[in-house]
């Protein structure tokens, strides 16, 4: 469903909005809401050979051992089955916008916006068998269903919403000047990462699933900051430009006719979720992979998660390790969901390009010169943000592309 309308109360301004409701009726989230792929018709198995000298060593051409997957096999203690509820629904996006347009002088023009969504019954996973925290007594023992062993859950409890701050301004082609700049300020909160979507730390899974209400925070896409400036410019000089429009043929191939363009990112960093691999004792699950559920286990925040002056380019960590402890007594810690922003990005990308017309009436041949990251700014990836990495947690150890240059040709008939 979509609802929109737009008024001009001058001629020179117009004010638009709208509201839409989408839904989504299939998520594919790996194995983790597919029910075919299932106990007791599907039985994950694994073999793990150690000594190749071993007597019951089997070799590639034997292969695995008959019935090793057979129904006959499944284990529900051991096995780590699936549950969606049979009340599951589509998840589904209410959006809206609200804007005002106005042309502030000739070719020129401002748009601001509030832009905003808000998400429900989206895809979560989590143990449905997870087991209370103890330090007595056997994982199963403790979990509140003690004749199965894990059970993925993949359930409709994922919530996010947006809000920005959308402005734009834009410059058309004026003495071959296109210039457009958009400036975004805004904040997402869920959840919940997307399944097979983990950066930094998130999980589409809880730390705790008996406590969802401690996951709402900051989501794993906020940009709080985002500024995009894109820049076309006519170079003046040439046949039918502004200067130089009487250069023989033979220089104004060389010299007219260029035209160069320029777009420069700038975003705010990337959130980071601090985790860490608490003692087997204390362990509440023994699903490992975040898209069945996972526990996203995180430890207690007792400072600043940013190490002053730190970074590579002072050769030290980003993240403080003294800001955090492991929990005692319980696996669950105190820390929320992306709690530190990793460092900014910071772009510009520039190309200049110059057609020539060949004989024929339609026919060019385009020369394309593209310098990706222009002044080789070193845009940092996020810090380990794993505290049971020891030494390597909240370092620094990988960055985007450095510059990178491309020639290109482009014939047209």
């Amino acid at each position: 469903p979509r609802l929109g309308f737009a008024y001009s109360p001058m001629k020179k301004m117009a004010i638009r909005g709208g509201f839409g409701v989408s839904y989504i009726h299939y998520d594919r989230a790996g194995a983790g809401n597919l029910l075919p792929i299932n106990g007791p018709q599907v039985v994950n198995a694994v073999v793990n050979q150690l000594n190749p000298r071993a007597a019951n060593f089997r070799t590639t051409g034997q292969g695995y051992p008959d019935g090793i997957t057979a129904p006959s096999n499944f284990n529900p203690l051991t096995a780590n089955i699936t549950y969606v509820p049979k009340d599951y629904q589509s998840g589904y996006v209410e959006s809206w916008f609200f804007s005002l347009q106005h042309e502030i002088a000739k070719d020129t023009l401002i748009d601001i916006a509030y832009v905003g969504n808000h998400a429900l019954k989206l895809l979560l996973f989590a143990n449905f068998n997870q087991a209370h925290p103890f330090t007595t007594g056997t994982l199963a023992q403790n979990r509140p269903i003690p004749t199965f062993g894990d059970i993925t859950y993949a359930f409709n409890g994922g919530a996010s919403n947006y809000h920005s701050l959308q402005a734009r301004f834009e410059h058309r082609y004026g003495a071959g000047l296109l210039l457009l700049n958009s400036f975004s300020y805004s904040h997402a909160i869920d959840n919940g990462s997307g399944s097979l979507e983990n950066p930094n730390g998130n999980f589409p899974a809880p730390q705790d699933f008996y406590n969802l209400a401690a996951e709402r925070a900051t989501s794993a896409y906020d940009q709080t900051f985002n500024n995009t400036t894109s820049v076309v410019y006519q170079l003046p000089f040439g046949r039918q430009r502004r200067f130089l429009n009487a250069l023989p043929a033979s220089a104004d191939q060389v010299l007219g006719g260029w035209e160069i363009s320029a777009i420069n990112q700038a975003d705010s960093g990337q959130p980071i979720t601090i985790v860490y691999s608490p003692a087997a004792i204390l362990a509440v699950s023994g699903i490992q992979q975040d898209f069945r559920g996972a526990n996203n286990y995180r430890p207690n925040l007792i400072g600043n998660p940013i190490l002053s002056n730190g970074g590579p380019q002072n050769g030290l960590p980003y993240l403080n390790a003294a800001a955090f402890a492991v929990p005692g007594g319980t696996p669950f810690g105190n820390a929320g969901r992306n709690i530190a922003r990793g460092l900014a990005f910071n772009q510009l990308d520039f190309a200049a390009n110059k057609s020539f017309h060949l004989p024929g009436e339609s026919t060019q041949l385009q020369f394309r010169a593209e310098f990706f990251n222009l002044f080789n700014h070193t845009n940092f990836l996020a810090p380990n943000s794993n505290l049971s990495s020891g030494s390597a947690f909240g370092k620094i150890t990988g960055s985007l592309d450095a510059r990178q240059i491309q020639f290109g040709l482009k014939l047209t008939y």
